[in-house]
C-alpha cells in the first residue's frame, strides 16, 4: 500500500520512506510551515512557552484542506489513500469518510524529551488511530519518528475520548498530529496537546519538621507517612538536618513506596517512561557517596539514586543511578562529570555552603536528563557512565523512599529541604530550568518556616 507522509511530501511504502521527494511540493510547505511558526512565535507560543495550553494550530477545524489542493498552513489537511474517501467539516466538527484517509494538523513547535497529552472525542464506525510524527531542527525525521498513541481500533456511535501521552524524543523540534479512518466513517471533536503540569509527591522542609524533629520528618503534602530518622538529628539555629554518622538516613513507609516509583521505557514502552524532579537543598560537610535521595532495596534488583558525591580524590557533582539488575542493564550519568573524567570536572559545592540542586530524569532510561544549580537554567554537562546500558527490566521495586544514604558510605553533610515532582513540568507548568530559577529566588529560598 502506497500513501503519502504530506508534511514532507514523501512516498511511503508499508509506512517506510522511499527517496523520491516532490521537491516543488517540499519547498512550498516548507514555507507555509515557517509562516505558520512565525505566526505562532508572535502570539507568544514558543517552545520554550510551552505549558499546559492546547498547543494545536486549529482546534476548532476552522482551516482544512486537500493536501492536494493548495495546502492549509495553519489548519488541517487531508490525504485520500483508499477510495472512495473524504473528510467534511460541520461547525467544530471533522467527519473521515471512506476507505482510508488522513486528516493531519499543521506542524508546530515542541520541547524535547518532554511529556504530551492528546485528548479528543470521537464517534463512529470506523477503524480509528491517532500518530504524532516528529521533526528535528533540521526538518529531517528524528531517530524515533513516529508514535502511535491510539492503535486502529472501531470507534462506537456514543462519542467517547480518545488519546494517551508520549514522551517526545529528544532530538524533536516540531511536531504534527495524524488521524487515520478506514472502513467507515468517524467524527472528530475538540482535539487538545498539551503538557500536563506536573505533581508535587513529597514536600519536606527542615523549617517544618513536625511536632517530632528528634524521630521522624513530617511531608508537608500530607500524601506520606513521616519519614522516621536513623542517625540523623536536627537543628533548629540551621532549619536542617544533620546527616554525619555511617548510615545516617530518613526513611519512608513502604506504604508510600509505590508513589515513587517511576517506570522506565524499557519496561513501559517507548516515550512512556515517567519523569520526574528531585529538588534538593543541601551542603557537604564531608565525604560523600551515593544515594542522598534512592528508591534501591536488594542491589541486583531494580531501583534509582540521586548521589551528591564527594569523593577521596575531592571531586565533587551530582550522580544519577537508574538499574534493574546492577550489571549492564543499568545507566549512571555524572553532572558535571564522574570519577576518572579529569581534575577538572567538579561541581565546586565544597564550600560548606548550601546550594539548591534540580535533577531532572526524563523517563527514558537513558544516557541524558539534567541538573540545575543555584538557579541556573542551564544544565551542568553530563558525563555518562560508558559501561552499562538499561536495555531491559523494570526500575521498579517494594523499598521505600530513602534520604541520605542506603549505606555507611553514604551522604556526609545537612539537608534544608527536599521536594519530588513526577512529571516534565513543575509548579504552574514550569519547565526544571525554569523552576530552578525560580525556586533559588536570587540565593534565598523559600522556606515552609
Amino acid at each position: 500500500m502506497k500513501h503519502w507522509d504530506s508534511e514532507r511530501s514523501v512516498v511511503l511504502f508499508n509506512g517506510e520512506p522511499k527517496a523520491s521527494v516532490c521537491v516543488r511540493k517540499r519547498n512550498r510547505l516548507r514555507l507555509a510551515v515557517k509562516r505558520v511558526l512565525i505566526f505562532l512565535v508572535s502570539c507568544g507560543v514558543s517552545s520554550g512557552n510551552l505549558r499546559a495550553d492546547n498547543i494545536l494550530p486549529d482546534p476548532s477545524f476552522t482551516n482544512v484542506s486537500e493536501l492536494a489542493n493548495q495546502p492549509e498552513a495553519k489548519g488541517w489537511n487531508w490525504q485520500r489513500i483508499v477510495e472512495p474517501c473524504e473528510v467534511r467539516i460541520d461547525q467544530d466538527k471533522a467527519t473521515l469518510q471512506g476507505g482510508k484517509v488522513f486528516l493531519h494538523s499543521a506542524e508546530f513547535p515542541v520541547d524535547a524529551s518532554t511529556i504530551y497529552q492528546l485528548k479528543l472525542d470521537a464517534s463512529g464506525n470506523a477503524k480509528f488511530s491517532t500518530e504524532i510524527l516528529w521533526w528535528k531542527k533540521d526538518g529531517l525525521p528524528t531517530r524515533a519518528h513516529r508514535s502511535t498513541l491510539v492503535k486502529p481500533s472501531r470507534l462506537s456511535a456514543n462519542a467517547t475520548q480518545v488519546g494517551g501521552r508520549i514522551r517526545s524524543p529528544s532530538d524533536a523540534a516540531t511536531a504534527y498530529v495524524r488521524f487515520a479512518a478506514e472502513e467507515g466513517h468517524a467524527v472528530l471533536k475538540s482535539p487538545v496537546m498539551r503538557t500536563p503540569i506536573g505533581e508535587l509527591l513529597l514536600k519536606l522542609d527542615a523549617a517544618a519538621p513536625g511536632s517530632r524533629p528528634n524521630d521522624v520528618w513530617q511531608d508537608l503534602t500530607e500524601r506520606n507517612e513521616a519519614l522516621v530518622l536513623q542517625s540523623v538529628r536536627h537543628s533548629a539555629e540551621e532549619n536542617s538536618f544533620v546527616f554525619e554518622k555511617p548510615g545516617a538516613s530518613c526513611i519512608g513507609n513502604t506504604q508510600d513506596a509505590p508513589r515513587f516509583d517511576f517506570a522506565t521505557d524499557q519496561a513501559a514502552g517507548a516515550g512512556r517512561g515517567s519523569p520526574f524532579t528531585v529538588v534538593l537543598y543541601a551542603k557537604l560537610t564531608g565525604r560523600s557517596g551515593s544515594g542522598i535521595v534512592n528508591k534501591l532495596g536488594d542491589p541486583t534488583k531494580g531501583g534509582w539514586s540521586i548521589g551528591l558525591v564527594w569523593d577521596q580524590f575531592g571531586l565533587d557533582r551530582i550522580s544519577t543511578l537508574q538499574q534493574s539488575d546492577n550489571r549492564q542493564n543499568r545507566t549512571i550519568n555524572g553532572f558535571p562529570g564522574l570519577a576518572g573524567q579529569g581534575p577538572d570536572v567538579k561541581l565546586s559545592a565544597t564550600d560548606g555552603q548550601f546550594h539548591l540542586y534540580v535533577i531532572h530524569l526524563t523517563g527514558s532510561g537513558g544516557r541524558d536528563g539534567a541538573v540545575y544549580f543555584d538557579g541556573s537554567e542551564k544544565s551542568l554537562p553530563l558525563g555518562p557512565w560508558a559501561f552499562g546500558v538499561l536495555s531491559s527490566g523494570s526500575v521498579r521495586n517494594d523499598a521505600p523512599l530513602r534520604i541520605g544514604s542506603f549505606n555507611k558510605d553514604g551522604f556526609r553533610g545537612e539537608i534544608g529541604f527536599v521536594e519530588i515532582w513526577s512529571g516534565s513540568r513543575l509548579r504552574e507548568g514550569m519547565t526544571p530550568a525554569q523552576y530552578s530559577k525560580h525556586r533559588y529566588n536570587n540565593g534565598a529560598p523559600q522556606r515552609a518556616k
